[in-house]
């Protein structure tokens, strides 16, 4: 159990978009407690936590144009005292766009009989990489959508203080399509952890059993190579923190880049 001074923002984050952006949230509205979703208080059968304050804010990056299933359940089965009288924020880490994302985080607040108020998405680097086609940023657009954050952040926490209501989120083209017809696909298709495998490169430092959120990963015994279980939230923490790119998803991985969120303490382990 995890009691908050003020007020509280929920963050789940895989590469440590997420968590820069909670990070920052933090510090600009001043005694925000930031519970930051790993190991137990994520997976645990009944995760609680405590709330002393007027609002919660809840930080977490786009899964294919949709809630991160990882976050869907957690919102379903956590109890958080005091979370019935208090509006609550949806702040959302993106490539591009979101499709209907803040849409569906409404309804699986509304299910649990919470209000929910503004909503917001930032563009960050993008991280996905396991299916052809998607690829990290070049650098110079890393560079200008890191660049871009801290003024967007800032622009959020004024909103949430001066014009709680706003929504103000990038749906991009297709959107119904993406969150109603794409996300499923993926949340049933495409998110499995048996594609992963590591490669002779692998040096048994342990650090992707250490970074990842759902303790999804084992190094063996015998042979110091990672094992992935079946709690994986396909994060990808794992592969772009390998810092000898020993980790790979099936072939889809094959050549493509790895990102590390400049601000990534938090997701360190």
């Amino acid at each position: 159990c995890h009691s908050g001074n003020h007020k509280m923002i929920i963050c789940f984050s895989g590469t440590g978009n997420s968590a820069a952006v909670a990070s920052r949230l933090s510090v600009l509205l001043d005694d925000e407690s930031l519970v930051l979703l790993r190991g137990e208080i994520l997976t645990g059968e009944k995760p609680a936590l405590t709330l002393k304050g007027e609002r919660i804010i809840w930080v977490f990056p786009t899964y294919s144009w949709g809630v991160p299933p990882v976050v869907a359940d957690f919102i379903g089965r956590v109890e958080i005292a005091g979370a019935d009288n208090v509006p609550h924020f949806m702040v959302t880490t993106c490539g591009d766009d979101i499709g209907r994302t803040d849409r569906m985080w409404q309804r699986l607040i509304g299910m649990r009989g919470w209000s929910t108020a503004g909503r917001w998405s930032v563009r960050m680097p993008n991280t996905y990489v396991c299916m052809k086609g998607f690829d990290v940023d070049s650098k110079r657009v890393e560079r200008e959508k890191l660049g871009a954050m801290p003024s967007r952040v800032a622009d959020i926490a004024g909103a949430i203080i001066g014009r709680p209501d706003a929504v103000d989120v990038e749906t991009g083209s297709w959107a119904w399509i993406k969150t109603k017809l794409i996300y499923p696909w993926f949340r049933r298709y495409a998110m499995s952890s048996k594609s992963f495998r590591v490669s002779d490169a692998c040096i048994g430092c342990g650090a992707c059993e250490r970074g990842c959120p759902t303790e999804n990963i084992r190094l063996n015994a015998g042979t110091k190579r990672p094992e992935w279980d079946d709690n994986c939230a396909l994060c990808l923490h794992c592969y772009h923190y390998c810092p000898t790119n020993a980790i790979a998803y099936g072939k889809n991985t094959g050549g493509k880049g790895q990102y590390r969120c400049p601000d990534d303490a938090h997701v360190q382990g």
